[in-house]
């Protein structure tokens, strides 16, 4: 069972199941009610790089979340349509230095 769907930059569909959701949030509980923040990332995001095997991450800056400003990373799967992970950094500097750019917001 999914919880929400939203489309990426490429215009894929992801969803957002409810199981995944719990997931993340028993592992980051500060992303409680913070769903909306994840899907948003994903249709709107600044840098979309390429991840390890054939996730996308999707990256936007906040500066406000329950972490003070911070950056969003959503990591998605666009042909398996789903939503894998999310979480907060302060380092993504780092994460597009090491990952390939392949989209990211005009300026």
């Amino acid at each position: 069972m999914f919880f929400k769907t939203t489309i990426t930059v490429h215009g894929a569909i992801v969803r957002l199941h409810l199981r995944v959701l719990e997931r993340i949030f028993r592992k980051h509980i500060e992303l409680k009610n913070c769903e909306d923040m994840i899907l948003e990332t994903v249709e709107k995001p600044d840098y979309v790089v390429q991840g390890y095997n054939h996730e996308l991450l999707a990256i936007k800056h906040y500066e406000e979340t329950p972490r003070g400003p911070k950056d969003m990373v959503v990591v998605y799967r666009e042909d398996k349509e789903l939503i894998i992970t999310a979480f907060l950094t302060s380092k993504t500097p780092k994460i597009v230095r090491k990952r390939r750019v392949i989209w990211q917001k005009a300026k």
